[in-house]
Parts: C-alpha cells; sequence; structure tokens
C-alpha cells in the first residue's frame, strides 16, 4: 500500500484549525532578548520581511545593544531589500524595534519612515500602525512645547506625545528615584494613560526606554499579539501587529484586549488598562478594570501553526498558493458542518469502543491546563511512559492491522502525515519522531476535533434563533461589510434568498450611516463580515448600533476569533476556518464567506420547514424538504469542484488572460450574480492595475456602455498602434523629402513640425514652398486617433439557467455590434459559443474566449467555480503584466498578485 492510499485510509485526521487570517495597514514589532545577540539583525529581518504583505512603502528598525547605545535604519522601500542594503541584517542588539509602513499620514519619504528616535526632553523611541486622526492638532501642540517635529507622521507624534508626558512625570521625581527601574517603569506607564487620552484614531505601537531596556505595546483599536519563549537559549518577548510573525517565534502567547498595554521585557512582562475596560466570562460575571488598573494573564500555548504560512516549493505566488488551497480549506469547512472527518469520527468510536475515550479527553483536558508548552509536554510523556499508551497501541494494532504495519515501517512519511493544518498536537509528539508518540497525537487531535465541533454547532444553533425572532417580528436582516468581504455579502442575499426564501440587506458602512441608521428597530439583526476582524469601518458601525441603545443583536463571520470584533463587539462570532492569507488579495478567505454563508442558508431553510409543519401543506412541506436535501448535497460537491475548476479551466484561462491583460478598462458583467462579477472586477483591479468594473449585466446598457466604440481610454497596446503609425508617416515625410532633393535640416524640421501638428493641428510656417507642400499631403490623410482605437473587452459571467442564458446572449450581440470583445464563463452551453464566437464585422478585428465552467445545472455553484476563474484570471494577468512591465524597465508599476501597490490586507484607518 503506498502512502498516499494509506494517507486516503486514515483520512489525515483531518482536524479544522482555528487560523486567524492576519494583515491591517502597516506593521509594527518590539523585540527584547536576555541579553545582546549577534542574531539579533537577522531575526528582525525574518520579521520586517513577514509583514512585508501589511506595508512596503517604507521599512525601519531601531536597535539598542548591552551598553544602551541606540543605531536607527530606516528608508523607503519594501523590507525584502532594505534589509540588507540598510544593513539591518548585521546587527547585533539586545532590543529592537521595526515598523513597515502603508502610508496615510506624511509623505513617502525617509522622514516619514518608522521607527522615531526622539530626545527633545527624554530619550525614548517607538513605531506604531493604524491611524491617528488629530495628527494635526497633536503636531501643533508639540511644537508649542518645544519639541522638534521633523515629520508629518502620526508615528512620530504618538511616540513624542509619550516623550512630553514621560518628561513631566519624571520631573515629579527626585534625581535618585529618575534612576530606579521601578519608579521609571512607573512614570511611563503614567505617561502611556495621559498620552492614549491625547490620541484620536486606532493604532498599536511599541515604545521603549533605553534606560531601562523596556518596551512597552499598547493595543488602541488594531491588531497587536503578543508572545514570550526561548531562541537558541535566550529568552526573548516579542510584540506584532501580526500573529504569523509571532507563531515564527513561539507558540506561548499571551492575549491582548482593546484597551490594553503590557510593558515587558525578556524575562517578565506585565499587563495594564489604559482606558476602562470590560473583558467578557463564558457563563460568569464580566471582569471590570479602571484605568491603570493591572491584569494579570498567562501565556498560553497556541494551536496555530506558523509553518503553513510559508510559501510551498510548488508555487512561486502566495496567492496562487491560497487560490489552490482552497480545495482544502472548503473541504475543511465542510466535514466541520457534517460534523468532522471521518478519520476523527472513526477515531473517536475506536477510542469508545476500547474504553479509552474518556481517558483520552482527561489526558487533552490535563494537557490544555498546563501554563507552558514545556509542561505540557511533561503531562504527554507521563502517559507515553505509562501502561494505558501500551494498551493503546495494542488496541490500535489490533484494530488497524495493516494501517499499524505502514506507520511503523523505518520509511514512513512523517511530513506527509503532518499535512498543512491538519494536526494540533504535532509539536507535542516531539522530536526525534516516535510512531507510537505521534498515534497518541493524533487521538489527541480527534478527541479536540470534537469539542470544536460542538462548539461550532452551539454557534450555529445561537444564529439559527437570532434569525428565527428576527424573523417573527417581521423585521430586517442586514449583512454590513467592506470590500471582499461585501461581495460576499451580495452573494449571500441571493443564498438565502433562493435556498431560504429570506431576504438578507447588504450594506457598505458608508451607506449604513446613510440610508439605514436612523431606521433601525428592536429585533433586527446585523451581520458584519471581516476576514481579520479589525476593520475599522465596521467597527465603527457596530459601535454606532451599541450607542442607539435598542436590542439589535449583532453578529460577525471572522477568521481571527481573537479579533476586535470576534471578542468585544459581537454576540455571536463565527468563525470562517479559511486559514493563514498572506496575499494582499483575499481570496480562500472569500470563498469559505461564501461556504458558510450557503451552508447557513441551509439551516435557515431546515428551521423554515420546521416551523412550516403542521401549517403548510402536504406539497408544499414535500418541496421544501427536497430542496433541503439537495442543498445539502451540492454543499459536499463545492470542495471537488473547485478542484475540477482550477485543474479543468487553465489552458482557456490563460488564453483569455493574454488577450486582455494590457487592456486598460474592461468590465464584467454577471447575469443575477453581481457579487462574483464585482469581486472578479476587484481582483483585477488590485492585482493587474487595470481599471476593471463588475455589476449586473443588463445595468450595462444604462449607461456604462458609452464607453463601446470611439473613447479616450488609451493603454499600453493603444500607444503602441499609435507609435507605429506615426513611424510609418514620418518614414513616408523623410523618404517623399529625399527624392524631391529637400535639404535634411528641412526634413527634420517637417518631422518636428508634424509630431506638434498631430495634437494641435497648428501648421508650420518655417518650410519652403516645397516642403510645406509635401507636409500638407502627409498630414492631410493623417488621422492620429483611429490606430488607437480597440474593440473593449467585455467579461460575462452567466449560470445555467436558461433565462440567464437567453439575457447573456441578447446582451453579447447588443454590444459587440458596437466594439466590445466578448470574453464568456458559463458552463458548456453551444448558443452561447456561437453567439460569442461569431465577428460582428468579418474585415474588423473581434476578440472573444470561452471559459468553460464544470456541469453543475445550478446557477447558485456557478458563484463559486466562476469566482475561481476570476481569481485564477487576476493572477495570470497580474503575473504578464508585471514581467511586460519590468521587461520594459517601467519603474515601480506596482503591479504584483501579492503585494500590489497603494492596498493592504485589510483597513484599520478612517
Amino acid at each position: 500500500m503506498n502512502l498516499r492510499r494509506l494517507i486516503e485510509k486514515i483520512e489525515n485526521f483531518e482536524l479544522t484549525l482555528r487560523i486567524p487570517v492576519f494583515g491591517l495597514g502597516c506593521g509594527v514589532l518590539g523585540l527584547t532578548l536576555a541579553k545582546s545577540h549577534v542574531k539579533m539583525g537577522k531575526w528582525a529581518s525574518r520579521l520586517l520581511k513577514s509583514l512585508e504583505y501589511r506595508g512596503y512603502d517604507s521599512t525601519g528598525a531601531a536597535f539598542q545593544d548591552d551598553k544602551k547605545n541606540v543605531v536607527l535604519l530606516k528608508d523607503v522601500g519594501a523590507p525584502s531589500v532594505l534589509v540588507e542594503t540598510l544593513g539591518i541584517n548585521k546587527q547585533e542588539a539586545k532590543l529592537f524595534c521595526g515598523q513597515v509602513r502603508w502610508a496615510t499620514f506624511g509623505a513617502v519619504d525617509r522622514v516619514n519612515a518608522q521607527p522615531h528616535n526622539v530626545s527633545c526632553k527624554r530619550h525614548i523611541y517607538g513605531a506604531h500602525n493604524g491611524n491617528i486622526t488629530n495628527t494635526r492638532e497633536l503636531k501643533q501642540f508639540l511644537q508649542r512645547e518645544g519639541h522638534a517635529v521633523l515629520s508629518d507622521n502620526d508615528g512620530e507624534m504618538l511616540v513624542h506625545t509619550v516623550e512630553h508626558y514621560f518628561d513631566i512625570e519624571l520631573d515629579k521625581l527626585s534625581a535618585t528615584d529618575q534612576k530606579k527601574p521601578q519608579t521609571r517603569k512607573a512614570a511611563m506607564r503614567r505617561a502611556i494613560l495621559e498620552a492614549t487620552r491625547q490620541t484620536i484614531g486606532s493604532f498599536a505601537a511599541v515604545v521603549c526606554d533605553p534606560v531601562t531596556e523596556t518596551q512597552w505595546a499598547i493595543k488602541a483599536g488594531s491588531s497587536l499579539y503578543f508572545g514570550v519563549g526561548t531562541i537558541e537559549d535566550t529568552p526573548f518577548a516579542l510584540a506584532s501587529s501580526d500573529l504569523t510573525a509571532v507563531l515564527r517565534f513561539t507558540k506561548e502567547l499571551v492575549k491582548l484586549q482593546q484597551g490594553e498595554f503590557i510593558e515587558y521585557t525578556a524575562n517578565e512582562f506585565q499587563i495594564y488598562a489604559y482606558n476602562d475596560i470590560r473583558i467578557r466570562r463564558l457563563n460568569r460575571p464580566d471582569e471590570v478594570f479602571k484605568r491603570g488598573d493591572r491584569i494579570d494573564r498567562k501565556a498560553v500555548r497556541s494551536k496555530l501553526r506558523a509553518e503553513d504560512t510559508e510559501l510551498q516549493p510548488q508555487f512561486k505566488y502566495f496567492m496562487q498558493q491560497e487560490i489552490f488551497a482552497e480545495i482544502e480549506s472548503t473541504g475543511k469547512l465542510v466535514k466541520m458542518f457534517l460534523g468532522g472527518s471521518n478519520t476523527g469520527r472513526h477515531t473517536r468510536n475506536f477510542l469508545n469502543e476500547v474504553s479509552q475515550l474518556k481517558e483520552i479527553q482527561q489526558l487533552l483536558k490535563k494537557v490544555m491546563k498546563q501554563p507552558s508548552f514545556q509542561k505540557q509536554v511533561k503531562v504527554f510523556d507521563e502517559y507515553v511512559d505509562s501502561d494505558r499508551s501500551e494498551l493503546f497501541i495494542d488496541n490500535f494494532q489490533k484494530h488497524y492491522r495493516r494501517l499499524y504495519d505502514e506507520v511503523f515501517k523505518e520509511d514512513f512519511d512523517k511530513k506527509y502525515f503532518f499535512s498543512n493544518d491538519k494536526n494540533t498536537f504535532i509539536d507535542i509528539a516531539g522530536e526525534p519522531f516516535d510512531k507510537k508518540r505521534m498515534l497518541l497525537a493524533k487521538a489527541l487531535d480527534s478527541v479536540s476535533e470534537k469539542q470544536d465541533i460542538e462548539e461550532f454547532d452551539k454557534i450555529v444553533a445561537d444564529f439559527i434563533k437570532l434569525i428565527r425572532n428576527t424573523l417573527r417580528n417581521s423585521r430586517n436582516i442586514y449583512t454590513v461589510a467592506c470590500g471582499t468581504s461585501f461581495h460576499a455579502t451580495k452573494l449571500a442575499a441571493a443564498f438565502f434568498n433562493e435556498i431560504a426564501g429570506v431576504e438578507i440587506i447588504p450594506i457598505l458602512p458608508g451607506d449604513y450611516r446613510g440610508q439605514y441608521s436612523n431606521c433601525m428597530k428592536e429585533n433586527d439583526v446585523i451581520i458584519g463580515v471581516s476576514q481579520s476582524g479589525e476593520t475599522k469601518d465596521l467597527i465603527d458601525i457596530f459601535n454606532d448600533i451599541d450607542n442607539l441603545g435598542i436590542d439589535i443583536k449583532k453578529i460577525v463571520l471572522v477568521n481571527n476569533m481573537n479579533s476586535t470584533l470576534g471578542q468585544e463587539k459581537s454576540d455571536i462570532s463565527i468563525p470562517i476556518f479559511c486559514g493563514p492569507e498572506i496575499a494582499v488579495p483575499a481570496t480562500k478567505s472569500f470563498i469559505n464567506q461564501m461556504t458558510l454563508f450557503y451552508y447557513l442558508a441551509i439551516k435557515v431553510a431546515e428551521m423554515r420547514f420546521e416551523e412550516c409543519k403542521g401549517n403548510g401543506g402536504e406539497e408544499q412541506l414535500a418541496k421544501m424538504d427536497y430542496e433541503i436535501s439537495r442543498r445539502y448535497k451540492t454543499l459536499l460537491v463545492i470542495p471537488e469542484l473547485i478542484k475540477e475548476t482550477i485543474y479543468s479551466s487553465e489552458e482557456s484561462i490563460e488564453f483569455v488572460a493574454s488577450k486582455i491583460y494590457m487592456e486598460p478598462s474592461m468590465h464584467i458583467l454577471a447575469t443575477k450574480l453581481s457579487g462574483v462579477a464585482k469581486e472578479g472586477a476587484l481582483k483585477i483591479r488590485e492585482t493587474v492595475l487595470n481599471h476593471c468594473e463588475g455589476g449586473e449585466a443588463s445595468e450595462f446598457k444604462h449607461g456604462p456602455n458609452t464607453i463601446l466604440g470611439k473613447n479616450t481610454v488609451f493603454g499600453m497596446k493603444n500607444i503602441k498602434a499609435m507609435v507605429k503609425y506615426f513611424q510609418k508617416k514620418i518614414n513616408e515625410m523623410e523618404r517623399e523629402g529625399v527624392k524631391m532633393g529637400l535639404k535634411n535640416e528641412e526634413i527634420r524640421e517637417m518631422i518636428k513640425a508634424f509630431s506638434t501638428y498631430m495634437f494641435t493641428r497648428t501648421m508650420p510656417f518655417n518650410l519652403s514652398g516645397e516642403g510645406l507642400a509635401l507636409f500638407k499631403r502627409i498630414a492631410r490623410d493623417y488621422d492620429i486617433f483611429t490606430p488607437l482605437y480597440r474593440n473593449y473587452p467585455l467579461i460575462y459571467v452567466t449560470g445555467p439557467d436558461e433565462r440567464d442564458v437567453n439575457l447573456t446572449i441578447s446582451q453579447i450581440n447588443t454590444h459587440k455590434i458596437r466594439g466590445a470583445d466578448t470574453f464568456v464563463i458559463a458552463e458548456e452551453n453551444d448558443r452561447l459559443m456561437e453567439n460569442a464566437s461569431s465577428s460582428p464585422d468579418q474585415k474588423k478585428y473581434y476578440g472573444f474566449g470561452y471559459i468553460i465552467l464544470p456541469r453543475t445545472g445550478d446557477s447558485l455553484l456557478t458563484a463559486f467555480s466562476a469566482s475561481i476563474v476570476l481569481q485564477l484570471l487576476a493572477l495570470k494577468m497580474s503575473v504578464r503584466k508585471m514581467a511586460y512591465l519590468d521587461r520594459v524597465e517601467f519603474v515601480d508599476h506596482g503591479v504584483h498578485p501579492d503585494v500590489p501597490k497603494n492596498v493592504s490586507k485589510s483597513i484599520t484607518v478612517d
């Protein structure tokens, strides 16, 4: 039996992990070691590069050595380049404060780059990510108070503000007390309390006092994570805007909440409240902390795996890797809906049969109670060395003899068995690899999976209760989201409409404030959607709803359950379980959002079916029952549909990408699935930097179709055609001038005049009679604009429904005769193919392409397959355009599928 078949048999003990999506505008870091280390620069470089997808306008690092010397290295550019050119990777230090910038306040230049090293009154240094909206007022205040403010950057204002109040607090102390570490730290804490009172906005920050060699990390509305551990026998503590960065160094995490800051060295840490905060507690009273209170919290071993954020060798880009990962991520989500993986169930059944299920449950409970990973391993080791573990192996051998023989072969592939993010307890098995320990770790996984499923089912049950209450009271269900998440909510509205017969109203945050904020009533439900759970626009809306003082339930779909929205702002938080997503353009998070909404629509349909029993006719109930059963079957095929789409459409996607990747503008027109069109257009705008609009297909004829035919939207291909035609004309002018015996000097003047004439139609007055006659003859027939015109690309997306197909055919024929090229994304349909491929004018060029989707016969499933195609199309267009612009040495073009210019993973600024 080969290994793949073996793993298929055991089905990999697949366990869905709660790995959040990461990324906000900018990224900040604070790393402190117990002593100075020669590899500090290497570790700092690794951290900075891991945050590059959050910001790459500028990069900076401040290092402090054992002698309290501070070196500041920063400049404009991405960390992947600057860590070497600035010498960041060569620094030896004890403390490191770093930042990658996605610019908001202040120009993209060195002076606005972070960190900021200030010493107007007291020497401190620091950096932030986020947005401080009263930056202008702070700058004026600081300058009046004698601070030398060098930039317009809000990060500098924050550091100076902390410095200002730190100086005031230190001045209250005697000279002797100012030198004492504890009194000096207390002064900094008071300074942070006052500084955060003076700042308006959402941010996370790290500030450092070089005297006490202490760092403070502040969580003020933006993501911030903190971990402790040991690296090369050196204790360290690390704060970062990005959870992945912390996980690459340690899994010992300390949870931070909005309104808190943490004071830390390599060997100790303490959390404080800078605002009055309330911490929710499940099944017990909330904890309330006043401003300045100490908050005791221990480090907890995380289940998350940082190694899953690494680019795998078979992929060149994270965006590509994440599109391919959608097969697995949706598969894990579907397994969660259906009660877990087959392997998990089989393992739990096996443990139950041999009377060891409760025993493993108790072991899991005991392991998870331990305050550190080392103690978790100790508990696990004690069980491994016990007779009970021998009994477990004996029972396993009896039940799975063939599997047991394969596992215990010398050439067993541990890496494959522990694939991707399916195993929570791989680390506890330890090194060197021991197969007995591995099987026990797998048993822990199966029990842990069951706990996750039970928790998820309870969350969904609570969701259904809220929806039931809203429907019974004839109130409204709203979804509020931004960007990609908003497009997912538009598809959610389609799913709930068709599957459950329930109305959902998708809204952008700005539209909520303008159109709905005064219309909310008791028993309304708001469903927020955010990959990161830190989206500022959405947090603001949830705050507005809280301020209404009426009973409106808030639900959120997030990937990071420990985020502000997931933990603090919602009544119910539902995880999308998509795993880490590093590329800036959202792909698998979008697909998992769709999949989760699809499932929730089925659950609401089930709820309505149960309520109709006894009230509806038998025929109606039978129809509802059939539709729910059919939808569950379609839910099961989503992962395989994604796989088939990826592998079957590659050639046709490549063809279409080659046709349109340099077109300056295009439209995606979807029939009944406008969320797909809008998301596809966003992906093209983000990764290719071509203008692209998406929407309901029938709307194109109501105004946007004016773009067809002659227009003034010109791209590289248009300019190339114009230059080629211009060259032809000046060659003709030069050739005829030579024949006429004109002097070379006059011919050069004619060519110069011709360049001016193109755009002004002004005749030259410095030519001879013969030269002017030649000029007029050639210029009279010259039309600079005609060579610029090209057909305009229209991409049609339609499901297989006959009405939708007919509407699409009508639109294709209406638009192509006015100057459109036609590209279709749909299931195979002869009539669509014939109408798309036939040229409206055999004398002129006409471009078309047809990307055939796997056959489903279901328009809702088309939303999944068409979305995958558009993601891949954007990826391939981006790669092609990037290569072209690189080849022609177009400097700083910003085209890249993972880190396109001007955008960040999600935005925590207004």
